[in-house]
């Protein structure tokens, strides 16, 4: 074996983390209802990003709120409950 060939590392399975592309599955994730609300809300690619954009704050923070570790601020409840309500067109 050459010294190349000792050197490179085996192939690697890519991770299916939070913040990907694939498919979620909700049943496997284990979020609470906030959460599963804001994934159907904001999409599968980073709901975190969205509701930190709408409700001011840190994406981490909204990260945060959508695994459950901590409870949801009022400004981030209002977020999705002004995109659960319907709009009026005027």
């Amino acid at each position: 074996m050459s010294m190349a060939e000792s050197c490179t590392l085996p192939p690697v399975r890519p991770r299916r983390t939070r913040r990907n592309r694939f498919l979620r599955n909700l049943r496997q994730e284990n979020l609470p209802p906030f959460g599963r609300v804001c994934v159907a809300l904001f999409g599968i690619d980073k709901p975190g990003l969205a509701l930190a954009q709408k409700a001011g704050c840190t994406t981490r923070q909204a990260d945060l709120y959508i695994d459950g570790s901590t409870p949801p601020s009022y400004e981030a409840l209002m977020v999705v409950l002004d995109e659960l309500r319907p709009r009026r067109r005027g």
